[in-house]
């Protein structure tokens, strides 16, 4: 696995990203590497990921709901 060395990284910037870790349970380099991750991800997978976590948490609740296509068929019908 490659390595990245990031110099000169302002004292309030890395207790940011130390509490960030924190926060997260992970170590200072994991936190990075899923800033990094996050940043560079496609536009369009970041909509995808947050389309499945929308579903996901509508599934969650165990609510039934309809099929928006039949609703969409049967106000054009009327």
């Amino acid at each position: 696995m490659s390595a990245v060395l990031v110099l000169d990284i302002e004292e309030t910037t890395l207790a940011r990203l130390k509490d960030r870790a924190d926060a997260h349970r992970r170590s200072v380099e994991a936190e990075a590497r899923s800033i990094l991750l996050e940043a560079l991800q496609s536009p369009t997978a970041k909509a995808w990921a947050g389309a499945k976590a929308f579903r996901e948490s509508l599934a969650a609740t165990g609510r039934a709901f309809s099929d928006s296509a039949e609703l969409l068929r049967e106000d054009r019908e009327r």
